[in-house]
């Protein structure tokens, strides 16, 4: 089995237009990936954070895992 994890981007405004969510990262279990985006979201440096390219509000960061099929031979 080969799981991936990684963490994606999308913007915090509910009323916002923009419906990509963005790959940010991949990283290497989901422990690293529940960390890194914490960090990203608890980011109060206002020149360093990432803005919405439609409205320029915050982006929220979470953390996703893929999942591989067991292949069975």
């Amino acid at each position: 089995m080969n799981s991936c994890y990684k963490v994606r981007a999308c913007c915090s405004s509910a009323g916002c237009a923009y419906v990509d969510h963005t790959d940010i990262i991949q990283t290497i279990n989901h422990e690293s990936s529940f960390s890194f985006s914490m960090f990203m979201n608890s980011l109060n440096d206002q020149q360093n954070v990432s803005k919405c390219p439609e409205c320029g509000q915050r982006m929220y960061y979470y953390p996703v895992t893929f999942i591989a099929e067991p292949t069975f031979h």
